[in-house]
């Protein structure tokens, strides 16, 4: 009995995690970020080996998530999804457009739908642009990616550096918000610009 009232706390806290979505945790101003570690002395809600789990809204698939562990927090509202041997995966699509996002680790809002995705951050769009950083954000609500952190950006034979940035979710638009440099690669050398 007692196994299968836990199967069905954690088939809620499943079907719960089905309405995921995107982005960083809102956090009012002045109050700091949720910490994507658990508090000592509490253990996850529950713990799943080789999670995967998708979204689809009126038959259009909107993102698929994969990782080797999960761990959800039901009292902190968050599952904390992390690499064992393999990064995280995240697949966000638009239309026929997709973006594929690898991390260490990726915290989730089940409140929010929001990601925040930390460590070793690389982004690929089927457009053929790469991005790079420790950490980024994705919110579901407006369907965007940020980062205050440092990031490089790849596409075409130009490599782009710099601080902070805004971004579409198939990465067609990027605001980089300072300490902008590029570098060209031309047919016979690199050319740089600041």
């Amino acid at each position: 009995m007692r196994l299968l009232v836990r199967f069905v706390a954690v088939a809620a806290v499943l079907m719960g995690l089905i309405f995921l979505g995107s982005g960083a945790p809102k956090v009012p101003a002045g109050q700091p970020n949720p910490s994507p570690e658990p508090p000592s002395g509490s253990g996850p809600g529950a713990a799943i080996e080789r999670f995967r789990i998708g979204e689809t809204r009126k038959g259009e698939r909107l993102w698929d998530v994969e990782a080797d562990r999960a761990e959800i927090s039901e009292e902190r509202g968050i599952a904390v999804l992390t690499r064992v041997v393999q990064p995280v995966q995240i697949v966000i699509h638009r239309g026929e457009e997709r973006l594929v996002i690898f991390a260490e680790k990726a915290v989730v809002d089940l409140k929010t739908k929001d990601i925040q995705l930390i460590g070793n951050v690389r982004c690929e769009s089927n457009q053929g642009a790469r991005l790079f950083s420790e950490s980024l954000n994705w919110s579901a609500a407006n369907r965007r990616i940020t980062t205050d952190a440092p990031i490089l950006i790849e596409k075409a034979g130009l490599q782009i550096r710099g601080k902070g940035m805004e971004a579409d979710t198939v990465l067609e638009r990027i605001i980089i918000r300072e300490r902008i440099a590029s570098e060209v690669t031309l047919s016979g050398g690199v050319e740089q610009r600041q």
